[in-house]
């Protein structure tokens, strides 16, 4: 196994899934946009045809797939002072995730999570959190997950204190919208991973991915990634621009997904393996966590890893 360490860093989630019937909801797309919204009768009772409940954020899933994929793993997170941060700590620790560095303070994070024809839309709630509590140990990699306010002052310090660690950054909504209180942070990144829509947000360019890629390059982003969905993902690799499609598969639930694709290749990086098979190893386990419900539950072992891998022949990196 691995000795290869890594720290995730970030919010952490009680997810609450609910299936929303088919007949109790509809869908409204704008002519010619691509924005769609989902519809019920206001003030009415909805009926749900299941209800699940699992645990999130994305510093949890991606130490769950960083510890499937034989990582040495801990989180720096916290979590709430109640039941439900007992669960998720209790969780975390069956998942051979380092969890003595979690702090306990107010409630859990929640969120509600309705699915609607192979769709999320996600309601959340984020305790406000004094993230200064988090003392980042040494790690050969930090991965730097969504958090709130005030996230940017202790990403600068755990930066400051792991001048070695190569760095990982996957921002949440709060960062983004924050984009320019971390331009000193993503400048000392080795990874920076977005999707298209946050790309899109932060880097201007609108559906200009090679442009984009090119600006994130100019940054110093040494491994610049942008994930778009259907559309598989784009990565810069020696100057050349890697284009790789997603992984055949019937999506159910995408929570998590960007989360799967980020520990699968950020986990290739850290075993030294090609960046095009890191893409690879990105892209099958994604492809395996949308096919159920949860954002974690289908994320790979190593094992799996290397034989889905080995096996997925289409998945093939074309130069752009």
């Amino acid at each position: 196994m691995s000795e290869t360490s890594i720290c995730t860093i970030g919010d952490s989630t009680c997810d609450n899934f609910y299936m929303l019937d088919e007949n109790q909801a509809s869908l409204m797309c704008r002519l010619k946009h691509q924005e769609c919204e989902i519809l019920f009768k206001y003030g009415e009772k909805i009926p749900v045809n299941d209800i699940q409940r699992s645990f999130g954020g994305s510093a949890l899933n991606t130490a769950i797939g960083f510890s499937r994929l034989n990582l040495k793993t801990s989180i720096f997170s916290v979590l709430g002072n109640d039941e439900e941060g007992d669960r998720v700590k209790n969780f975390l620790d069956e998942s051979s995730v380092e969890t003595g560095n979690i702090v306990r303070d107010g409630k859990t994070n929640q969120a509600a999570i309705i699915l609607y024809q192979g769709e999320r839309t996600i309601f959340s709630y984020h305790e406000l959190r004094d993230y200064s509590r988090l003392k980042i140990a040494e790690a050969q990699w930090l991965y730097f997950a969504s958090a709130s306010g005030g996230s940017d002052k202790y990403m600068k310090d755990a930066i400051a204190r792991n001048r070695g660690s190569k760095i990982a950054f996957n921002p949440g909504s709060w960062q983004l919208a924050n984009f320019d209180k971390f331009t000193e942070i993503i400048a000392s990144c080795d990874v920076l991973i977005l999707n298209k829509n946050e790309a899109n947000m932060v880097l201007q360019n609108e559906g200009k991915i090679i442009k984009q890629l090119e600006k994130m390059l100019k940054i110093g982003i040494e491994v610049p990634v942008i994930t778009d969905g259907a559309n598989g993902a784009y990565c810069v690799e020696r100057g050349r621009v890697l284009h790789m499609g997603p992984y055949a598969a019937k999506s159910i639930d995408p929570t998590g997904a960007g989360d799967a694709f980020a520990s699968g290749f950020v986990s290739g990086l850290a075993h030294g393996i090609s960046i095009e098979e890191s893409m690879k190893w990105g892209m099958v386990n994604s492809g395996h966590v949308v096919e159920k419900i949860g954002a974690n539950s289908a994320l790979l072992k190593y094992e799996e890893m290397e034989e889905e891998a080995r096996n997925a022949s289409v998945l093939k990196a074309s130069e752009l």
